[in-house]
């Protein structure tokens, strides 16, 4: 069976946080509070907390099986059946999410004149290649992108660096602990709890026993680059970042370097487009496996076209424009995804080595 390294693990988590993230965090964070929006940043550390921690009662016990395969044991055929049909349905409505995000923003960015439905058909039918070639292309390509990006990063932040101001930030903590923990409720329980996409792959990966660690690592590196991309942007563009949908696109506008260097813009997109097709091609390696554990199937690649599809169909139907998105993000996403990768796991789990010790418990009297 294909592998994974802890290398590549780390990197596909950061950059699935990080594709939607570096879009949408800072003007999701600015509702709530501008001068303190830094501080929410930090909420990815805790979402990360929780997914290592479920992550690490999934590989003491089942260090070989996947969630779904775990659920399986823990409810038998029909409460497992349910629990994958739930998982692959959260699948699809985080796949459906992530691809209306990013047919919005190239929309608005760089393609005004040209249908959402095309730019999502473009992105899904990349995610599905991917996924169709397995995980371990997924991870050598979010390994080839690293260069690329430590690249163009430091010099978009240099160059955005010289407009920037401390002012916007006093006085401190003015708006009070309330409105910071308001901000993080997002980067926490949205955002946050996506690392636990990979208890899908844990078949998959070379070591599983440091996957904690490797959560840990991806989310103190997430939190890091947000609460300096947040940082940035409110330093340079002040309050009017609270008006703005795309705040980071905005500061990488702004930069000018004489009369030759401009629009810089063009990098910024390309980068936000590319990570995030990793992003929608790392879950739809998890919703494909769900669906191959709920069919009891041994292979995963008949399930790629079929989800592929239902994703686009969903992504264009669920969300009627980029508000409708921006709503259930706030709104429904957090308590949606704790229930579902927190909650549940852990009521799985504790079921399953419950089961699995009274099993043993009965054999050893017998």
């Amino acid at each position: 069976m294909v592998q994974i390294s802890r290398y590549q693990v780390v990197l596909i988590l950061i950059w699935t946080i990080l594709g939607t993230g570096i879009v949408t965090m800072p003007g999701t964070i600015a509702q709530f509070t501008v001068q303190d929006a830094w501080a929410a940043g930090v909420g990815l550390c805790i979402g990360g907390f929780l997914c290592a921690t479920i992550a690490a009662m999934h590989v003491r016990f089942f260090p070989d099986k996947s969630l779904i395969q775990v659920a399986m044991q823990a409810f038998g055929w029909i409460g497992g059946e349910m629990f994958a049909i739930w998982y692959v349905i959260y699948g699809v409505v985080t796949l459906a999410t992530v691809g209306r995000e990013l047919s919005a923003f190239v929309v608005i960015s760089v393609l005004p004149n040209t249908p959402e439905f095309f730019i999502s058909t473009v992105a899904f039918a990349v995610a599905a290649y991917l996924t169709y070639q397995g995980i371990e292309v997924v991870g050598r390509v979010n390994q080839f992108i690293v260069p690329l990006a430590a690249i163009v990063a430091p010099l978009l932040f240099s160059l955005s660096v010289r407009t920037f101001e401390w002012q916007p930030f006093h006085p401190m903590f003015s708006s009070g602990w309330l409105s910071i923990w308001q901000a993080s409720v997002v980067p926490t329980f949205a955002y946050g709890l996506e690392f636990s996409v990979v208890l899908q792959w844990v078949p998959a990966l070379r070591t599983p026993r440091t996957l904690p660690m490797d959560i840990g690592i991806a989310s103190a590196i997430s939190a890091a680059v947000l609460v300096i991309l947040v940082t940035l942007t409110v330093g340079v563009l002040g309050e009017p970042v609270r008006y703005l949908t795309y705040p980071v696109l905005e500061v990488v506008r702004s930069i000018r370097q004489g009369k030759f260097v401009e629009r810089l813009d063009t990098l910024y997109v390309m980068g936000v487009v590319v990570t995030q097709a990793l992003k929608l091609s790392a879950f739809q390696l998890s919703t494909c496996e769900a669906i191959k554990d709920m069919c009891h199937s041994k292979d995963v690649k008949w399930t790629v076209i079929p989800c592929a599809l239902l994703i686009w169909s969903v992504s264009n139907f669920m969300f009627h424009n980029l508000f409708d998105v921006t709503e259930f993000i706030l709104r429904a996403v957090p308590a949606y995804f704790l229930f579902t990768v927190v909650i549940c796991p852990a009521i799985i789990y504790m079921t399953a080595w419950w089961r699995t010790a009274r099993e043993v418990y009965v054999f050893n009297v017998e």
